[in-house]
């Protein structure tokens, strides 16, 4: 049985652990959903962005989970809670990363908000933030949908963003 984290309406987010580390492969190599990155990953960069995961589980206690479909278990992406640094404060980032094959459909409005309910009940953060290049108008509007607002632009990973914010409380 996977560690189950959350459930929504169609998903359950879970942890990351070998089971899925084919399919995050095949993600994290995909070219369409890497469009707004600065490239996607070949075998041993998604070998180094899975160990990346492990350790934050152990450091943070959070990081990606893998989305999974709940009526048929299919592996959707990853979407999850990320301490990040932006501007010399620590963040709690709302990220998110679907197959293309499953965009369009609501599941990264869906898997966002499950994090961020997250975030709130069981973190107690005060507030997430979204990083979205500006290019990047689906993930934008993912974050909108949410209740997201822009605050800023910032340089996220030498490359310039847009820091949009919810607060919780």
């Amino acid at each position: 049985m996977n560690n189950i984290i959350l459930k929504t309406k169609r998903l359950q987010l879970e942890v990351i652990d070998e089971s899925h580390f084919e399919n995050l492969c095949k993600l994290l190599s995909n070219e369409k959903v890497h469009k707004y990155f600065p490239k996607a990953l070949n075998g041993v960069e998604s070998k180094e962005f899975y160990e990346k995961i492990q350790v934050r589980y152990r450091d943070d206690g959070y990081s990606f989970w893998a989305v999974i479909r709940k009526n048929d278990n299919v592996f959707l992406g990853i979407c999850g809670v990320l301490k990040q640094i932006i501007d010399g404060q620590i963040e709690s980032e709302i990220g998110y990363r679907l197959s293309d094959s499953y965009w369009c459909n609501g599941f990264g409005t869906e898997a966002a908000k499950g994090c961020i309910d997250y975030a709130k009940e069981k973190l107690l953060k005060e507030s997430v933030i979204s990083l979205v290049r500006s290019i990047n108008l689906p993930s934008i509007r993912v974050a909108e949908k949410n209740g997201f607002q822009f605050e800023k632009e910032t340089m996220f990973h030498g490359l310039p963003h847009k820091l949009y914010r919810l607060k919780l409380k």
